[in-house]
């Protein structure tokens, strides 16, 4: 067996069909389905049984995939072992990053990297949490940069730096309330905003986790005027007049300024904040090139700067 057949077996046992597995390998349906009968003629047995619900391992094929993990581990191992002994400008390293988060940390990191290191092949796939995880723990990503949400036990956590969250308001309601420009939000100032309408992102999002957290805290059930999947949408309504909404520090001039708009930094004792964490696979090593590249980020990305 070489080491792409077990990789195409464990990508058909993940997608259940070899449409979607050939998809995600880059390779033709047809050669994908004569490597899956190539291996089950060598053993003279299934590893997929052929359901309404697609291709499900079979006992054996349980037993197979689970040696094919085990095999593809070693080889990622040897890899790194061998790559520690080559001259570190010239290896590779792939990373996940959510699609904002991203936006606003690239730009920043990766043309300085490059220059230190031009020959490392430097690639980043860009998603949410939830998907970023399934791909490190798949072996497809070397570690993600991500904000901090329910831990998972298979994934080892560095701080990089917490972001605070602001209060972002229209001017117009910044001289109704007459708050001066980026003085810190008591609770008793937040109270006050209970009647406002407010602009607030998509439930599933970290964002509104931290948002909806802040609400919580100060017994405030928000009149949501606008649901948004998009926190560069909810500034953009806020500057227009249209309501209030939280955002990070790092995201204030993500995209655009803060133009009619006025920004708070909110009470210590509201913990209005997220985390900015690497993670990585636990028990997996990282390659020398990906501890590099993590070094960097720490170095460059401090506290004060998010």
């Amino acid at each position: 067996m070489t080491q792409n057949e077990l990789l195409y077996m464990l990508t058909i046992a993940e997608h259940r069909t070899i449409t979607r597995a050939a998809q995600e390998l880059f390779i033709s349906q047809p050669s994908l389905s004569e490597s899956l009968n190539k291996v089950e003629q060598e053993f003279d047995t299934r590893i997929f049984s052929r359901t309404q619900e697609g291709l499900v391992p079979t006992a054996f094929g349980e037993h197979y995939l689970k040696t094919a993990r085990n095999i593809l581990d070693r080889y990622r191992k040897l890899e790194t072992d061998l790559e520690e002994y080559r001259q570190l400008r010239k290896g590779s390293l792939t990373f996940g990053i959510p699609f904002n988060l991203g936006a606003y940390l690239l730009p920043r990191i990766l043309p300085a990297f490059q220059q230190i290191y031009p020959d490392i092949t430097v690639q980043f796939k860009e998603n949410n949490s939830t998907e970023l995880d399934k791909l490190m723990l798949s072996g497809k990503l070397d570690f993600s940069v991500m904000h901090y949400e329910t831990p998972n036990e298979a994934i080892h956590y560095d701080l990089l730096a917490e972001d605070d969250f602001y209060l972002v308001m229209p001017l117009t309601l910044a001289h109704k309330y007459q708050f001066p420009d980026y003085r810190t939000l008591s609770i008793y100032d937040l109270k006050a905003l209970e009647q406002e309408p407010f602009l607030m992102v998509a439930s599933r999002q970290k964002l509104r986790q931290v948002a909806d957290s802040i609400l919580s805290q100060l017994s405030i059930k928000p009149n949501i005027r606008y649901t948004t999947k998009n926190m560069e949408t909810a500034k953009r309504l806020a500057a227009a007049g249209m309501g209030i909404t939280f955002l990070p520090h790092s995201y204030l001039n993500l995209f655009s300024g803060v133009e009619n708009l006025a920004c708070y930094p909110l009470d210590p004792s509201l913990n209005a904040s997220w985390k900015l964490v690497i993670g990585y696979p636990d028990g997996r090593p990282l390659s020398r090139c990906a501890k590099e590249f993590i070094r960097f980020l720490k170095e460059k990305i401090q506290p004060d700067e998010v």
